[in-house]
């Protein structure tokens, strides 16, 4: 058994009830992901207003997450690499369960702190291996499209926790901490797990070739009993492919994507956070109440799960590295015209149009980040450029606070849409095509290594030619 052979029995199988399950199983982390997002931006007027507290402390409390993040998506990452899909997804939404939960609780700024940093880092340890283990389980024809169900899923939440937030947050002091009960609620996930199998393709990379043979069997078994009829995977065995070492990432053949990927991620970051984790506290900045700024940004968040639905079409049917250069661009506008806006009709208008844009791009970029990686290293890449945008985002936080207060609110919009721009001019010259191409035909380093003794100079060539962007 081998990378090839497995990926040959996973990409044969038809759509099926074991997919929608699978799918159902990872919207959970991803949803609650969601809810994390906004709930501390919809706390955060409240902490205002009853702990006093400044901006520049909002900005030094928002770092916290997305410190605990850079370090929950590179080191968690590498754990997943090491110890599994499945296991790590467990532990990581348990990390983030009990940190919501504590932020609930929190006396004071500086556990509030200590509180977000480890939110952050379960959150984001869990995004990414939930985005290597949907490459690695769902078909290489197919992957984008469920992909985008599991975020059409997950980012009901989003409007839902603002809703839930503008129900709670204006009833007292203590309103905002019930906010964070809910984002806890993932903690039914790891009850739920056992459903899921662990990834072939990192079973096979670890030796355990027991493992990977059994859930290969159970997936066509599922297949078999809906009524489907399976064709031969027409693969020959050969001997285990051997594991790549972290560095991989950074080799001649990995290194442009590395990098595309990480400021790909960064300037998403800067763009998505500085919208999504900003708005209601700018908005009663500018003069609006906390009532109704949450209530502006509940209806500018109506429109996220849809604009994870207008992935799903495209997602397989497109190239991606396309799509996501042109949504970017659309973002763009939009964040500037929003920013220019001052009425109630038109700040919700151009606002709906960034929430539901960003969170179209989100899923395509979720689909296209761990699809460019061999298995080995596939989690830890992810990590790696995923937690180089949530880094960044701890300077941000404070780069917006000092914007708006030395150069005022539109500035703010201005700033945020040169990153949406930024965005889509790198994916556009750097980044490498990937739609309907199966995770191993993507790694050009690892087919040249298994190729070497048959016809080293042949497939190299094909190989080049496959892969130009």
């Amino acid at each position: 058994m081998n990378d090839s052979l497995v990926a040959a029995r996973v990409d044969r199988l038809p759509t099926s009830r074991l997919h929608r399950e699978w799918m159902f199983l990872f919207a959970i982390p991803l949803f609650f992901d969601s809810c994390d997002i906004n709930t501390f931006a919809s706390a955060a007027p409240a902490l205002i207003a009853h702990w006093h507290i400044a901006i520049n402390e909002i900005a030094l409390i928002t770092s916290a997450s997305f410190i605990g993040m850079f370090f929950g998506a590179t080191l968690g990452g590498m754990l997943s690499d090491r110890v599994g899909r499945k296991r790590s997804l467990i532990l990581f939404v348990m990390i983030s369960s009990l940190g919501s939960l504590a932020t609930a609780a929190v006396p004071s700024v500086g556990y509030l702190f200590v509180a977000r940093v480890i939110t952050g880092f379960g959150i984001s340890a869990g995004m990414v291996t939930v985005m290597t283990y949907i490459a690695e389980l769902f078909p290489a024809r197919s992957r984008g499209t469920w992909q985008s169900w599991a975020m059409v899923i997950n980012l009901c939440a989003i409007p839902m926790t603002n809703f839930v937030a503008r129900l709670l947050v204006p009833y007292g002091p203590h309103g905002w901490r019930w906010v964070f009960v809910w984002g806890a609620l993932g903690i039914v996930f790891p009850f739920l797990a056992r459903r899921l199998p662990e990834s072939p393709r990192w079973s096979v990379r670890a030796g355990r070739l027991e493992q990977a043979e059994e859930a290969l069997a159970a997936m066509e078994a599922r297949a078999r009993a809906d009524g489907h009829t399976l064709s031969v995977p027409e693969v020959a065995t050969r001997p285990q492919d051997v594991r790549e070492p972290w560095l991989t990432m950074f080799n001649s053949v990995y290194r442009r994507r590395t990098l595309t990927l990480c400021a790909i991620w960064l300037l998403q970051t800067i763009g998505f956070y500085g919208f999504e984790a900003w708005v209601p506290t700018l908005l009663v900045h500018h003069g609006i109440t906390i009532a109704k700024s949450l209530t502006y940004f509940t209806l500018i968040n109506v429109g996220a799960p849809l604009g994870a639905l207008l992935a799903v079409y495209p997602a397989d049917r497109f190239e991606r590295k396309h799509l996501i250069a042109a949504v970017a661009l659309l973002i763009a506008v939009f964040g500037l015209l929003y920013g220019l806006s001052f009425t109630p009709v038109l700040i919700v208008t151009f606002g709906f149009a960034v929430g539901m844009l960003t969170q179209t791009f989100a899923t395509l970029l979720y689909s296209y980040t761990p699809e460019q990686f061999p298995t080995g290293v596939r989690n830890s890449a992810t990590g790696l450029t995923y937690g180089a945008g949530r880094l960044a985002n701890v300077a941000n936080a404070f780069v917006i606070a000092a914007i708006y207060t030395n150069l005022g609110y539109v500035t703010v919009f201005m700033y945020v849409a040169g990153a949406w721009f930024l965005t889509a001019l790198i994916t556009l010259v750097f980044g490498p095509r990937t739609t309907g191409r199966s995770l191993e035909t993507l790694n050009p380093a690892l087919e040249r290594q298994e190729s070497a003794a048959a016809n080293e100079s042949a497939i190299t060539s094909f190989d080049t030619r496959r892969l130009v962007p």
